[in-house]
């Protein structure tokens, strides 16, 4: 596994970068905006190193908008947590999206996991000393329960507006996905599903499928405490 001081000593920034053993905080973005869900706890026997989600927010205007009708996501798209685990013999890449409500997995988080696996693979293949097939790949999508809180619009003018909506081939796409995740616990993505392929970028860059597992949390708790190692 890459070392702590390989990745610091890289072209990045140093404290895009830290160590941690035991605990990983995982913070919600859109908590103002949406939801309840503020924040997770990630409990592991491993040893953590935490990549800032901020190493993928500073270039993100560099990127095209998103192309729905072509079935194009935007790479201007981030998610919550990014990290390297290191856990029972096994080096782990995670890339982690919380949302509040089941539903906002469906509407964005199949797609932020796409982005920022394709850009963190990138950037951590940049630096000497990242070997991508030392490591296993995952994403985690953390929400409340299928059942819970938020997992079918809150009023019928909300359901209105989304029916108007012109299907995208990703709409079906991530319908699909989500009711694979929903039956399941988890879903291979397959990238090129989302059009990594059509944006031309490296193959060498990405594999085409991305193993999603999801956690589900109390219903409408504001924070979580979650054994990650039980999720891997």
């Amino acid at each position: 596994m890459i070392s702590i001081g390989q990745l610091k000593g890289s072209i990045y920034k140093e404290s895009y970068f830290s160590e941690c053993t035991g605990t990983l905080t995982v913070n919600n973005e859109d908590k103002e905006t949406h939801g309840v869900l503020s924040y997770v706890e990630m409990h592991s026997n491993g040893k953590f190193i935490s990549l800032d989600n901020k190493i993928l927010k500073g270039g993100a205007d560099i990127y095209q908008k998103e192309d729905r009708e072509r079935g194009r996501i935007s790479y201007r798209r981030d998610c919550d947590g990014l990290c390297l685990l290191e856990v029972d013999g096994r080096n782990i890449l995670l890339v982690i999206e919380v949302k509040s409500g089941f539903n906002e997995v469906k509407g964005k988080g199949f797609e932020q996991l796409v982005a920022s696996y394709v850009k963190v693979r990138s950037i951590l293949q940049s630096i000497e000393g990242y070997n991508p097939d030392e490591y296993e790949e995952i994403g985690l999508l953390v929400s409340y329960p299928p059942t819970g809180s938020f997992t079918m619009p809150a009023t019928s003018i909300i359901g209105a507006k989304m029916a108007m909506i012109s299907q995208s081939p990703l709409d079906g796409t991530n319908n699909t996905n989500i009711q694979t995740l929903k039956a399941n616990g988890e879903v291979m993505l397959d990238l090129h599903a989302y059009n990594v392929n059509a944006c031309h970028v490296n193959p060498a860059l990405y594999n085409r499928t991305l193993h999603v597992k999801h956690v589900a949390v109390t219903d409408q708790v504001n924070s979580e405490v979650i054994d990650l190692d039980s999720y891997l």
